[in-house]
């Protein structure tokens, strides 16, 4: 196969993280890949590259260096299905703004744009280099002419009163004539009624891409294609056993030429997790829960050879070029994963990838396994010596988004995906140290003496100090259900107090003194989506979804005055200036500046027309400014960083960044930077010496 190497795009030479490369005007530094929760990943056809489709664009890496190698789709973004012709000369890309392009890996140009084809849950190229098959949202597969975007065919699922949106798995067979699916059909609930109790279960199907018409239907999931197209082998469930109770520990191969099931293997004990064809087409192979791993004789229909491993599961099996049968075994333990490359026989280890737990390359080697069958055959490594990626420790950033502060003018801090606090060195823009590493953090805070504390606000909840992680702070226990927590949980700045919002409306605050008596803030009846502590402690201001925003004492639990509305509106940004005198607001289409010792509007900042949602907010240290970040609206390619002279009103510069929501922002002490987290997953740095006064 001809190794079609990735058109270079945005490349800086001197840059091998990538973090400068497609920088928007203003920014000094992107932090983060951006998130894949949304997104895909795929191994090029020859092993040599993969693809990253995030919200941030599409990112190229070598895989035997697992260093970046190109950026693509910078504009918009927004990357959440790929995939590539059978050949490796496309790639095809699907984004959330309903956008399908065909691309060429070579030159990167567009070979076909199409719209509002929803592959959303999912796309696949065939080998013939003709169609495109999609998954819907609404759990509908449909075939389509790869140059016209035309539909060909929509995939037959039979009549369902309500159809699975659930698609987690789609692909051609080897050669291209059939389709294949898994559906989840997962049961659905209105106000705790059931509405679908007749739910088959998660359920595979195959199809005649250029009809729709079935071929074979069955119980299962984890399929694949034989060699030669002729077999197709899932993992399935004993057919004794109802929807309510099932366990797919069972193995059906269906010869997809005439329908019927041509064998069914049943002496796993557990869920079957991963089944692979022999070279020839003549064995399968299975590893299971039960810590087994089993080669079946697909000729005689009997089990071959078994094999068992008391410590751990047997993971990804994979044969070599070679038609040797190898393992790569996912372990986890001391906040670090490790894939361990094996040879089933005489079971030696050949090699570990070790990565850190939270790390973009944890989450890529765990969304796409086969990036970790990809790696051992480019290495070719048979010592067993563990190898380290530092180019893959970077934090990936949780949902929703990553939230910065500033611990001082070098150093940045930031949420990452469980666990703990991630410490970026500004200056080499790379991560300096992992807090709390072994707890899971969700909020944290960085007080005025530079004391950092977290927690995850959940049942049972613990705070911590990240320069003292051996005994919490406090302890307290979070309301149950019905009670939802939203995610506007706030430390105060004196650092002995945490808020929380309820979907109820309801706010409770926590001392950290008597941390089991906390004081509810009643008076909303709806959503809090919104909370800010006063610089001394002493008030807290809330927003909710009952269209009032409130002044609250913190110490009596009472309420002081909801601020001034022209009309009734949801804040859903709010945020104190340093000196407790001022209050900003955010909202749909303004921002509102109250004062908050006479509690009266000082000014409004309307929003533009085509930008208007304006949700997260900080005051510079100096006060004199506001930042203020928006969220998507259709239409829109970047997210508007807009800084505000609080005096005047005036928008006196505009940053362009971001691929959607911006969530979090924050100004060096010395007001110099400013840096911005979104829901895109990536951390933005801006320099701000030149447009204001600090």
């Amino acid at each position: 196969m001809q190794n079609r190497r990735p058109a270079p795009f945005n490349v800086v030479a001197a840059d091998t993280m990538g973090t400068t490369w497609a920088l928007p005007e203003g920014a000094i530094a992107r932090l983060g890949k951006g998130s894949v929760d949304q997104g895909d990943i795929k191994v090029s056809p020859d092993g040599t590259y993969f693809a990253v489709g995030t919200l941030m664009g599409l990112w190229w890496y070598d895989v035997a260096s697992m260093s970046p190698i190109s950026l693509w789709e910078t504009k918009r973004g927004m990357v959440n299905s790929i995939d590539f012709s059978h050949d490796g000369k496309w790639i095809i890309i699907d984004t959330s703004d309903d956008v399908t392009k065909v691309l060429d890996v070579q030159s990167g140009e567009c070979i076909t744009q199409m719209e509002g084809l929803d592959a959303f849950g999912g796309l696949a190229c065939s080998s013939n280099g003709k169609w495109i098959a999609t998954a819907a949202m609404q759990g509908v597969v449909k075939v389509l002419d790869i140059h016209s975007g035309k539909c060909i065919a929509q995939m037959d699922r039979g009549a369902h009163e309500f159809q699975s949106n659930d698609i987690f798995q789609l692909e051609f067979s080897p050669d291209g004539k059939l389709l294949a699916a898994t559906a989840g059909n997962p049961k659905l609930y209105s106000n705790d009624e059931l509405l679908n109790p007749n739910t088959e279960g998660m359920q595979t199907y195959v199809w005649h891409p250029a009809t729709g018409e079935p071929i074979v239907k069955f119980a299962g999931r984890n399929f694949v294609f034989s060699p030669d197209s002729r077999l197709l082998a899932g993992a399935a469930a004993d057919e004794t056993s109802d929807d309510a109770h099932r366990v797919d520990s069972c193995v059906s191969v269906w010869d997809v030429t005439t329908g019927k099931r041509a064998a069914h293997f049943s002496a796993h004990t557990d869920s079957v997790e991963d089944i692979t064809f022999s070279p020839c087409g003549k064995f399968l192979v299975s590893s299971s829960r039960d810590k087994s791993l089993r080669v079946w004789d697909l000729a005689e229909g009997v089990e071959k050879k078994v094999y068992t491993n008391s410590e751990t599961d047997w993971g990804l099996p994979f044969y070599s070029p070679e038609g040797k049968l190898l393992t790569a075994i996912f372990r986890y333990e001391n906040a670090t994963w490790t894939i361990d490359i094996c040879s089933v026989e005489p079971g030696e280890k050949l090699q570990t990838i070790e990565l850190l737990a939270g790390s973009v390359g944890a989450m890529w080697f765990f969304r796409c396994p086969q990036l970790a069958v990809a790696y051992a055959l480019s290495s070719k490594r048979t010592d067993g010596k563990t190898q380290t990626f530092p180019a893959l420790c970077e934090p990936h950033f949780p949902w929703p988004y990553p939230k910065v502060a500033w611990l001082d003018n070098q150093t940045l801090v930031s949420t990452r995906n469980y666990p703990g606090i991630e410490l970026w060195n500004v200056i080499k823009k790379y991560p300096r140290e992992t807090l709390l590493e072994d707890k899971n953090i969700y909020t944290y805070t960085v007080l005025p003496s530079g004391k950092i504390l977290g927690t995850r606000l959940h049942n049972e909840t613990k705070v911590w100090d990240a320069s003292n992680p051996d005994e919490p702070v406090a302890e307290f226990t979070a309301p149950k259900e019905p009670s939802e927590w939203v995610r506007h949980e706030v430390f105060a700045p004196t650092g002995d107090q945490i808020a929380a919002g309820s979907r109820e409306g309801t706010v409770y605050v926590w001392n950290f003194q008597n941390p089991e008596e906390p004081t509810l803030l009643t008076g909303h009846t709806d959503y809090v989506t919104s909370l800010a502590f006063s610089p001394d402690g002493k008030r807290l201001v809330s927003g909710a979804r009952d269209d009032t925003t409130r002044l609250w004492d913190v110490a009596s639990g009472e309420q002081i005055a909801p601020l001034p509305l022209d009309e009734p509106r949801c804040t859903e940004g709010i945020a104190f200036s340093p000196c407790g005198k001022m209050i900003a607001g955010g909202m749909d289409d303004e921002i509102r500046l109250w004062c908050a010792e006479e509690l009266t509007t000082l000014r409004t900042i309307p929003q533009p027309e085509n930008n208007r949602r304006t949700y997260a907010l900080t005051f510079s240290p100096c006060g004199k400014y506001l930042v203020s970040g928006t969220w998507w609206q259709r239409g829109m390619e970047k997210m508007a960083i807009r800084v505000w002279e609080v005096e005047t009103g005036e928008n006196i510069h505009t940053f362009w960044g971001h691929t959607t929501d911006v969530q979090s922002l924050d100004f060096s002490p010395d007001g110099t930077f400013l840096a911005s987290g979104a829901d895109d997953g990536t951390i933005l740095l801006w320099d701000v010496k030149s447009f204001i006064d600090v």
